[in-house]
């Protein structure tokens, strides 16, 4: 722990500074597999993954170099290509087909809304969010997201903040694949029709098993659940003003991999494959953007959380990653 301790900061500014030399990586290497507890098995393994770390370690600095308002940093998933990247933390399923689904289901918002909108919204300091979960290496984004927007509804209804089930979720929705991926409004039908158990009481493994829940042990949060109307920013915000949202992005480049800070406005397109959860909005660094909850524990980005532009500008109206693209509450 006390190694970590004066390492972390070592690594983290090491992330912003000029390229290092042959041994300086070595030491790089060994400092980050300490702090994240890694380990391999000797000989061609470790050398394969050292090669990867170099790799993105000269990634991440020619990034920084850029300055584009958004850094990189060093973190639990340095030594990952971005395809194993992709493949394991990744899980949501885009709904292209069933446009009826949505059109059916969307909420409708009066017209005078709009002329009410807070300048900005942060659900946490009303203590309505619960703190950064990790999925660890489960596609599971889909459950995490739409746990934690039941979570804060629930908060919102009963001034009780609790943690609910992911693993409940990943294990009993069979419209939904666990750790191989879903939908989050398919959660929130499971969990209309079915409850919520306590995470307390149904532990998270990170991995699929049968299910297991006990209805005597379940809470009712919802009755069923809403579209956000899409490629709409003022929708949004509305909707964000009355609780979280579950939104769907573009997560599957370095762009998200490495984040550390800033605000992304841009370089993801609206390819939908990973659910996070919108708990408001603000100014930051002088650009308005979303305040997105992510499931990659709080060493991941900025304490766990990413900053998304609100700009409805990129990718045809669906906005900076899609964000805009499929947005949805449980109700």
């Amino acid at each position: 722990m006390i190694l970590s301790f004066l390492i972390l900061p070592l690594l983290l500014s090491l992330s912003f500074a000029y390229p290092i030399h042959s041994e300086e990586y070595s030491f790089l290497w060994g400092a980050w597999k300490s702090i994240h507890a890694k380990t391999y098995p000797r000989g061609e393994e470790e050398g394969r993954r050292f090669s990867i770390f170099r790799e993105n370690y000269n990634r991440i600095l020619k990034f920084n170099a850029e300055n584009n308002g958004v850094k990189f940093a060093l973190n639990k998933f340095a030594d990952l290509t971005n395809e194993e990247f992709k493949q394991i933390y990744l899980g949501y399923i885009q709904l292209e087909e069933d446009q009826k689904l949505i059109e059916a289901q969307m909420i409708e918002f009066k017209s005078q809304d709009q002329n009410v909108l807070p300048v900005s919204v942060d659900w946490r300091q009303k203590k309505i969010v619960t703190p950064v979960k990790d999925q660890s290496r489960c596609g599971a984004c889909w459950a995490f997201s739409a746990v934690a927007a039941l979570e804060s509804l629930n908060a919102i209804k009963t001034s009780q903040l609790d943690s609910f089930s992911e693993q409940q979720i990943i294990d009993c929705d069979d419209q939904s694949y666990g750790c191989g991926g879903g939908l989050t409004h398919n959660a929130f039908i499971y969990a209309a029709k079915n409850g919520l158990q306590h995470e307390k009481d149904y532990p998270y493994v990170a991995h699929d098993q049968k299910c297991r829940y006990n209805q005597s042990e379940t809470s009712q949060v919802n009755a069923n659940f809403s579209f956000v109307p899409p490629k709409n920013v003022t929708a949004l915000k509305i909707a964000v003003t009355a609780q979280p949202v579950s939104v769907a992005i573009d997560a599957d480049q370095d762009l998200f991999q490495f984040y550390s800070s800033g605000v992304i406005g841009g370089n993801c397109h609206d390819k939908l494959n990973h659910a996070v959860l919108v708990v408001g909005y603000d100014v930051i660094d002088g650009k308005e953007a979303w305040i997105a909850k992510n499931s990659w524990s709080s060493a991941w980005g900025n304490a766990g959380y990413v900053y998304i532009s609100t700009s409805d500008k990129a990718n045809h109206g669906a906005g900076v990653c899609g964000i805009l693209s499929q947005p949805v509450i449980p109700n």
